[in-house]
């Protein structure tokens, strides 16, 4: 699991493409942010890179971001 800014992120490792995706588990039912790399650090930095390019979005087009919850999914 990956924490930021209260977000937490759901990674699993694709084998066939040899990548790690992360995906935000708790803000409600549908991701709002995810991403992928080939190492540890890497999946760590994108994911809250993703996080950043999200807020930034919602603060530029004056939207609220959906706030994390404290309920988690598993993945199904």
């Amino acid at each position: 699991m990956l924490e930021y800014k209260g977000y937490i992120g759901e990674v699993v490792y694709d084998d066939e493409a040899e990548v790690l995706h992360a995906r935000v588990i708790n803000s409600g039912p549908y991701p709002i942010a995810n991403a992928e790399a080939t190492d540890v650090e890497g999946i760590k930095r994108e994911f809250r890179i993703s996080i950043d390019i999200y807020l930034k979005g919602c603060a530029e087009l004056g939207i609220e971001p959906v706030k994390p919850t404290s309920a988690t999914v598993t993945a199904g």
